[in-house]
């Protein structure tokens, strides 16, 4: 049985190639001429001659020992264009005494000799190899230039003249600010994939159907009807988001080879290429988290954008100081008012056995505190920035290059001493065979030694390259966080965004009082304690009761008249609330209780022994003292974990 074989591919240069067809048609007109007939046809139509796993080819080669005894081919490019695997498959021809004939080469195995045969397939496999090349450089030409020769990701579309330019697509962009917020909320991949197929968001296969359909191109992509994990992720992950183009990230090194990634410091970068959908802060802050995520097996949390039934802004910092779980939202009934605590979350599961006390903190007092610590560390971080602006980030990073470079040079002049050494070992041996034995000592005693220094230079090497340096990118976070403080100032309260950017870690203590700990190591800026906080605020309300009760010419005051005046001066207290402080009066002998309801706290001092107390007391307590008296009960503006809810 006679049988031909057609191949065509993209490595053909398409002015001289023949297609499938003429191949036939020459193949056929050749085997008529000589008195063939060709009974059966294999071909592969769209595959590289580079590569030998063809269908069309495997099949040829199987049925070669069943019923095949000659092989027709147009020339030798067809069978394949590597020289080395042509010249073996026709030694295999040869083994198995299959005739092959190759009309445009002309040669015919049962009688050619022709020494040219390996110049020939060798001039095949150049071309394939110099066509792949040309293609290589030509794209690398326009990677350099920066053009985008591929679609644009999800929330950009060409536009112009010649569609190079890049513009946002208003709709697609809401759903990739929505991805980023919903992150930085605390949901996780597979919460917020879920979140976008519920709410029936179009997924990137959907829109590049529907651009395809629009430009009346008819392409067999997979269309993805819903959202998944590896959707988000590519979307957090992809810096084009933030005006950056990046190209050259993958790359193959061979002719059909896998392709690779590339180095970040091999690819290449377009900044401000185009414009952004995210801004580049809230980008860094995301890869931030994912990093942080990573490293504590992070399942996520519920974010007030899917739903969740209590928020929880600071679900990713807070800590218990005493047995190191998270802090739980909880909210609790408190009049007419909902109040919402964070408590110990071993506590509040487990109880007193696992951890002794719920360690509870309202959120207004968490809020406050963190507040506070920023009006404190403004100033103080503006000085830091000041030292930074006159740094010399280019000396430092050219100190350690240089000091890696000598390094590199004593590992390699020592690599060589172990060559050298090694050479003249099998001289040694070579010259003096009946002293082998003692020569192999002596001179892996020698290799030992050179091999455990060279060991030490690449480990000193390592930890000097992988040595933290202050760079401008820390700058700019300063830069970026004296921003955030101002803003959080200047509003008065903390979004998780501005939980996630500034605070490393809060742990709160059994009485409920926390320690805030700030990134990039600003925590030490400036000091701060909640509870010397927290003895300032009731020493301000002390000192305003006793200033309300000195202006007071009734002779005498009450818990309804005291709760209404400090509330109008800001003092949000209860009637319940203000008793701690006129038990305050009482003990200071300001007042005293009496029997008339209507009359129920005498005024005993004067204007003037009121004013000296005032006095006294203005100066015997400071931030850093607190009265004596416990005030922080159950029933004060801020409650303690030791009280429970």
């Amino acid at each position: 049985m006679n049988a031909g074989y057609v191949r065509l591919s993209r490595d053909d240069d398409k002015r001289n190639y023949s297609s499938i067809e003429n191949q036939k048609l020459i193949i056929n007109q050749y085997a008529a001429e000589r008195g063939f007939d060709i009974d059966r046809w294999y071909e592969d139509d769209g595959v590289s001659g580079y590569i030998f796993d063809r269908p069309g080819f495997k099949q040829l080669m199987e049925d070669l020992d069943k019923d095949i005894d000659t092989v027709f081919v147009k020339d030798f490019s067809r069978l394949g264009r590597h020289n080395a695997k042509i010249l073996l498959l026709l030694d295999e021809f040869h083994e198995r005494n299959k005739h092959l004939i190759v009309v445009d080469d002309h040669y015919d195995s049962e009688v050619s000799e022709d020494d040219t045969i390996g110049i020939t397939t060798w001039f095949n496999e150049r071309y394939v190899k110099d066509t792949s090349k040309k293609i290589r450089h030509a794209l690398g030409a326009k990677q350099k230039e920066g053009t985008l020769m591929t679609q644009p990701p999800f929330g950009y579309r060409r536009i112009g003249k010649n569609r190079e330019n890049l513009e946002i697509v208003p709709k697609e962009a809401e759903y990739i600010k929505l991805i980023y917020d919903l992150y930085i909320q605390g949901s996780g991949y597979r919460k917020i994939s879920t979140y976008l197929t519920q709410q029936g968001a179009p997924t990137p296969s959907m829109i590049r159907r529907e651009r395809e359909l629009e430009e009346g191109r008819d392409t067999n992509h997979h269309i993805a009807s819903l959202w998944s994990d590896g959707m988000v992720k590519d979307i957090l992950d992809n810096d084009f988001y933030i005006g950056t183009f990046r190209l050259r990230k993958r790359a193959r090194n061979t002719v059909h080879g896998k392709d690779k990634r590339v180095p970040k410091e091999e690819q290449y970068v377009f900044e401000n290429h185009h414009p952004p959908i995210i801004d580049k802060m809230t980008y860094d802050l995301v890869q931030e988290l994912k990093e942080k995520r990573t490293k504590s097996r992070y399942k996520g949390s519920h974010g007030q954008w899917i739903g969740s039934e209590i928020p929880n802004p600071f679900g990713s910092c807070l800590y218990c100081k005493d047995c190191g779980s998270k802090l739980t939202p909880i909210e609790r009934q408190a009049s007419a008012k909902i109040r919402k605590y964070y408590i110990c979350s071993t506590y509040n599961t487990k109880g007193k056995r696992y951890c002794s006390k719920a360690h509870l903190i309202e959120e207004q007092d968490l809020m406050g505190d963190v507040i506070n610590y920023m009006r404190i560390c403004q100033n103080a971080l503006c000085e830091v920035i000041a030292t930074y602006d006159m740094k010399d980030f280019t000396a430092e990073k050219k100190s350690v290059e240089e000091k890696c470079a000598a390094i590199q040079e004593d590992i390699n002049d020592v690599k060589k001493q172990l060559r050298t050494l090694f050479s003249q070992k099998i001289r040694d041996i070579a010259g003096n065979p009946e002293n082998e034995d003692l020569i192999k000592e002596s001179y892996d005693s020698i290799q030992q030694d050179l091999t455990a220094h060279i060991h030490a230079l690449e480990l000193k090497y390592d930890e000097l390259r992988h040595t933290e340096l202050e760079t401008p990118d820390v700058k700019k976070k300063l830069h970026t966080t004296l921003e955030v403080v101002d803003d959080i100032i200047q509003k008065g309260n903390l979004t998780r965004k501005d939980i996630e950017i500034l605070i490393e870690r809060i742990v709160v203590d059994e009485n409920g009082l926390p320690e805030i700990e700030l990134k990039y190591g600003l925590s030490g800026l400036a000091h701060y304690s909640a509870a010397e906080a927290l003895n300032c605020y009731e020493n301000e309300i002390i000192l305003a009761t006793i200033h309300l009760i000195k202006k007071d010419e009734r002779g005498f005051t009450s818990a309804k008249y005291l709760s209404k005046q400090l509330t109008d001066m800001g003092y949000s207290k209860s009637k319940k609330s203000v008793l701690p402080y006129i038990a305050v009066m009482i003990d200071m002998g300001i007042v005293k209780p009496c029997d008339n309801r209507l009359k129920p706290y005498t005024i005993i001092k004067d204007k003037a022994e009121i004013g000296e107390i005032m006095n006294a007391f203005r100066k015997n307590h400071d931030s850093n003292n607190s009265y004596t008296q416990n005030l922080h009960d159950s029933d004060v503006n801020r409650r303690y974990a030791g009280n429970g809810v």
